[in-house]
């Protein structure tokens, strides 16, 4: 098995921030953080374990939108 990564859900919706706002998106919201931002509204204490591979086979059915965000979590703690 390869490296895994903490996911806490995978989800089909609109970006609700930046330059693309209103744009259909398929979010990958990755689970951990050591800063808790008081603003923050991810469950980091629930989680799946996923491969690069079952990340892709997640997003699949999204894929027609052309628009994949990672989110959630720090990012430099996921590398």
């Amino acid at each position: 098995m390869g490296k895994t990564y903490r996911i806490n859900n995978i989800f089909y919706s609109l970006q609700g921030e930046g330059r693309h706002t209103g744009r259909a998106a398929v979010f990958i919201r990755f689970s951990g953080c050591n800063l808790r931002c008081p603003f923050c509204d991810t469950d980091f204490d629930s989680f799946r374990l996923m491969t690069a591979d079952e990340i892709i086979d997640a997003i699949v059915p999204w894929l027609h939108c052309g628009f994949v965000v990672l989110t959630g979590g720090e990012p430099s703690l996921h590398s």
